[in-house]
């Protein structure tokens, strides 16, 4: 039986939690928002009538123009003072919060950003101290507030912790404080050994309360320690929220369903249930939590975030609120004001909340949107970060591990590489988070039984939590009886690890860098689809905003470069609609055809616009006029697809044999057709941008009357003093003309001015920098606080030796050589060799699903076939994957008489012939296509000049690295290379003259110039830097020259 994937909306997460934060949240979180009086003002707040006012500008335009697409919030207000209303119901501005778009993220100043969702586990948690044995520990987690801790000894003392403290209170002190009597403490408990040390622990022993951090504003004034107490028990009662799933926790760990609170505020009995409970555990009743579980981890979306930052910054708004009333009355009573002249800025300030919401936009919270290709955005959109408190490199192993309820929830194997790696998660292909913000995954429902808990069963598939399908396992049902299987066998991969064909015969940490490298590819210019992917791919370019889908069927009218216009709802009287451009066909064959009226014309306009990463996106057309198109067909290209499929690489003839140790370890031999046709070549876009200033250092003009340059190099620029688009630029050419107006500091200056009617001006125009060279594609000025002018430079950059390359299954190399294509091998029927890769790089890395790909690529591009195969096909049968390879390559040799693609005696390898000589190679080589990525990782980017920066005084140094756009060093792996290979006398010129020698470095350039010997090397001053730093502790040490026997620094 064939099973229909579901494939849940990837971007509905988002945009369905920012809705319902508009709808319902707000409002209701706002409601204490109401009366604010004074003895002269009353204020009254109507917050569930709020209006929201639209962005006029679009998201392109915001784009364009730097701007913010967000959403004004207006609210009721009425002013009255002394029963005389001087505003009344008047709508003022309170707030202006960033807009989702229809594509998941918020543009902020001109760029896309998204939120990041993350995990926040509220509610109760027993566990076991790993610390201290014996001791049991019980945590609240609260929504706001700190954390409640409840611990049990080894001697069996209860005690009580707030926070992050490590001071320890009596649990009965605390329980009689919250308002408990002991007859009723004593009631619950029933336990006489916790009974006993409960009434034994005495406060002096327990607690020097001074010491405690909460009580630091309290310690200026001598109050008692029960005042303290209460102090503290007033926090727990006043200021604790344990929220909506925090209080369900709680419930259902202590209470019966009964006496079920609703209070979201921590109660004294919520505390006396967890010490019974605690009392349980430690004679053996019961169960321990297991935090890690996703059961006992919700995740936090937008409209959680925006709403906590609304409520957080009212209470400032209202304590502004009330100081403005205050001054405001103070300037009416000694007439310094007239309550007619009054202004409604003076009462409230918008900009509190606003503030706070920009703050919270350019957090970490918040993160510029990637934007390299579909697959890397639809992957960072569905990022979970699971980063805890405590700092990342602390935690443990335990914490990072893959646990059983990840199954259809969180991807197994996609999570970034390095620190944090296990702590920043990736959603599964089906997961969805539902309104209480719990991650579930569909299941088909094969037959019924009743159970306590409450599941969905009106579709043909239910989602499940964590929490419900340890229900579901508990249930004792024969295993004929099946209740639930999963909906597909790719269901607990992510999007980007499930377009990996044939991972299954791979490491997993190779699938982890195939994954990650598809993320990091760049499109090249002439790119194809892949003769073999798994069909995920066209999820991921449905769900991006690089191509349109029709959102109607209809019929296409018109098209051009622009804009796509088609007629939609179709109203035919008779008849099916077959073809609108083949009329001819009717009249000839005699066939009587009806006039069809259509109507709701409706108008894609085609997009282009630069991403984040600054790749020129253009939308295309693939349709034609006169076509019918069908609902959710794809009507438009990118740079990122093809004929509506997802296409970044391209497929390439490729050999896994040595040749001549060029392709020792990771690099990699490519045929240098592939650089003249321009096969891997990509474009890439420098952005260039430059402002019109006019401060205490002079005024800036644009201009094209440069002074102290020729005319040529002015030849192309518009009146303006700006580069004219479509123009090629090479380096240092200038792009826009711009001199800056001296300032006239002394009165010699001003004089020789008046004199002779001319003012000092300084060439400070745009230039290219480095080796970049294009063609100018567009020009935008933008006119704000100062007028800014951006230029955009396409520059086609050909494949080259350094530049990075990958397939899909982490197979990545950097290219070592190129050959001609004469000097290339060659097979059998003539087709030469593309790429020359390692056959090492196979068994080391466990990445079999490589060889499978290359001669399935093989037999597919002799067939003139694509294919699309689903992972883990080998639950149908064993050795699946091989049986489906070995059948086409079979069919192929057949179909197209080249017998030598399947030699049942050596299957998968054939005769490769040197180039240079024509004669075969002794043993026989596996060849075949293969996917191939070129990356982001571009040679002619990671080449930095040591000399730019900023320098050591002490050593002469660059002290920036090359992130901070500095000088490149020769760092420590650097240094071990040269000692690997013994290039003594190399590495000793590099560390000495050729770095901080500074005595001999100067003597070098003398010599070189003077034709003298070059001096030898003496002392680097970063050695003489650290035998000083080693005097400032006390520690002494000289080194002495042998010849001279003289101390170092004499």
């Amino acid at each position: 039986m064939q099973i229909k994937s579901i494939t849940t909306d990837p971007i509905e997460l988002q945009i369905e939690s920012f809705k319902d934060f508009l709808k319902k949240e707000t409002y209701e979180e706002n409601l204490y928002l109401k009366f604010i009086n004074n003895k002269y003002f009353k204020l009254t707040f109507n917050s569930q009538n709020l209006k929201f006012k639209l962005p006029l500008t679009n998201v392109e335009e915001c784009i364009l123009k730097n701007k913010t697409y967000s959403l004004k919030v207006y609210i009721n207000l009425t002013i009255k003072k002394t029963n005389k209303n001087i505003l009344l119901n008047k709508y003022v501005l309170l707030t202006e919060i960033p807009l989702i778009t229809k594509n998941g993220n918020f543009i902020i100043n001109g760029n896309p950003r998204i939120m990041v969702q993350s995990v926040r586990s509220t509610g109760i948690f027993t566990y076991e101290d790993k610390k201290i044995q014996g001791n049991l520990l019980t945590t609240i987690i609260p929504k706001k507030g700190s954390w409640v801790t409840l611990k049990i000894n080894s001697d069996d003392n209860i005690y009580f912790k707030l926070g992050k403290t490590n001071k320890k209170l009596s649990a009965l002190k605390v329980l009689q404080d919250l308002g408990l009597t002991r007859k009723k403490i004593f009631y619950s408990l029933k336990n006489i050994k916790f009974l006993k040390n409960l009434t034994q622990n005495k406060e002096k022993k327990r607690i020097n309360i001074n010491k405690l951090k909460f009580f630091k504003k309290t310690q200026q004034k001598n109050y008692s320690i029960k005042y303290k107490i209460e102090w503290l028990i007033m926090s727990i009662k006043d200021y604790f929220d344990l929220g909506k799933t925090g209080r369900e926790k709680i419930n259902k760990k202590i209470y019966k369903k009964n006496n079920y609170l609703l209070s979201k505020r921590l109660k004294a009995e919520d505390l006396l249930g967890c010490i019974n409970n605690l009392i349980n555990l430690k004679n053996g009743i019961g169960e321990k939590d297991n935090i890690d579980s996703l059961a006992n981890k919700r995740i936090i979306l937008i409209g959680e975030i925006l709403n906590n930052q609304i409520l957080n910054n009212l209470n400032k708004l209202i304590e502004n609120l009330k100081s403005r009333l205050k001054l405001l009355t103070r300037k009416i009573i000694y007439n310094k004001k007239n309550i007619k002249n009054f202004q409604i800025k003076e009462f409230l300030n918008s900009q509190i909340i606003s503030v706070s919401l920009k703050k919270l936009f350019t957090s970490n919270l918040s993160q510029i949107m990637e934007e390299t290709n579909p697959m890397s955005e639809i992957t960072h959109k569905r990022k979970i970060y699971s980063l805890t408190g405590s700092k990342k490199r602390d935690s443990n192993l335990v914490v990072r591990e893959v646990t059983p309820t990840y199954f259809g929830k969180i991807c197994p194997i996609e999570t970034v590489e390095g620190k944090n790696a296990g702590l920043i998660w990736s959603l599964a292909k089906e997961a969805r988070i539902n309104k209480d913000g719990f991650i579930e995954t569909p299941f088909y429902l094969i037959r019924f039984v009743k159970t306590k808990t409450k599941i969905n069963l009106n579709k043909a598939f239910i989602f499940l939590s964590s929490k419900q399908e340890k229900m579901q396992k508990s249930l004792k049902v024969k295993k004929s009886n099946i209740f639930i299987m999963p909906i597909s066998r790719i269901q607990m991969l992510s999007l980007g690890t499930a377009t990996i064909p044939f991972l299954e015969h791979n490491d997993a940490n190779r699938v982890l860098m195939g994954s990650n490298m598809q993320r990091q590819t760049i499109p090249v210019i002439k790119k194809e689809s892949p003769i073999l992917s798994t069909g995920i791919d066209t999820i991921i370019i449905k769900n991006n905003d690089y191509n349109i889908k029709a959102k109607y069927s209809g019929l296409i009218k018109y098209i051009d470069t622009k804009k796509i216009i088609i007629y939609e709802k179709l109203k035919k009287n008779t008849g099916k609609i077959v073809s609108f451009n083949n009329s001819s066909f009717y009249k000839a064959k005699n066939l009587q055809t009806k006039k069809i009226q259509i109507n709701n014309k409706k108008i894609y306009l085609l997009k282009k616009r630069f991403s984040n990463q600054n790749n020129f996106i253009q939308m295309k057309p693939i349709v034609k006029e006169n076509n019918y198109i069908v609902k959710g067909e794809i009507i438009t290209d990118s740079i990122y697809s093809k004929k509506g499929k997802l296409s970044l690489g391209k497929n390439l003839l490729i050999a896994y044999m040595p040749w001549k140790g060029y392709n020792f370890e990771d690099a990699v031999i490519i045929n240098k057709r592939l650089i003249d046709e321009d096969i891997l070549s990509s474009i890439y876009i420098k952005k260039y941008k430059t402002f019109i200033l006019n401060n205490d250092t002079g005024k800036e003009k644009i201009t094209k009357k440069i002074p102290k340059t020729k005319r040529e190099e002015k030849y192309n620029l518009n009146n303006n003093g700006i580069i004219k688009e479509g123009i090629f630029l090479n380096k240092g050419n200038i792009i826009v003309g711009k001199i800056k107006q001296a300032t006239q500091n002394n009165y010699k200056n001003k004089i020789l001015n008046l004199i002779f009617k001319k003012r000092r001006v300084k060439d400070v125009s745009l230039r290219t920098s480095g080796d970049h060279q294009g063609k100018v594609i567009e020009i935008r000025i933008i006119k704000n606080k100062f007028v800014s002018i951006i230029i955009y430079i396409a520059e086609k950059r050909k494949i080259q030796i350094g530049d990075k390359i990958s397939g899909r299954h982490g197979n990545k190399g950097i290219i070592s050589k190129f050959l001609e294509q004469e000097n290339m091998p060659y097979l059998q029927d003539g087709k030469i060799i593309d790429i020359i890769l390692n056959p090492l790089g196979i068994p080391s890395r466990m990445n079999v699903g490589q060889l499978f790909e290359c001669l399935l690529g093989l037999a597919g591009k002799n067939l003139k076939e694509n294919y699309q195969i689903i992972p883990f096909d080998e639950v149908f049968k064993n050795e699946t994957s091989k049986i489906i390879v070995y059948n086409k390559l079979y069919e192929a040799s057949k179909k197209t008489n080249k017998k030598w693609i399947f030699n049942p005696n050596n299957v998968g390898k054939t005769l490769v012939f040197n180039g240079k000589t024509g004669k075969p190679y002794l043993q026989k080589v596996t060849v075949g296509y293969s996917y191939i990525l070129k990356l982001i990782h571009q040679v002619k980017d990671k080449i930095a000049a040591r000399s730019t920066g900023s320098y050591s005084v002490i050593t002469k140094q660059p002290l920036r690295g090359k992130s901070k756009k500095g000088g490149q060093r020769f760092g420590e792996m650097e240094i071990w290379a040269l000692e690997s290979f013994g290039c003594a006398y190399t590495l000793q010129e590099i560390i000495t003259i050729k770095s901080d020698d500074t005595t001999n470095k100067f003597k070098l350039l003398y010599n070189l110039i003077k034709g003298a010997l070059l001096p030898e090397p003496g002392i680097p001053e970063s050695s003489k830097l650290f035998i000083l730093e080693l005097e400032s502790i006390c520690i002494k040490i000289s080194i002495s020259k042998k010849s001279s026997h003289k101390n170092l620094f004499n």
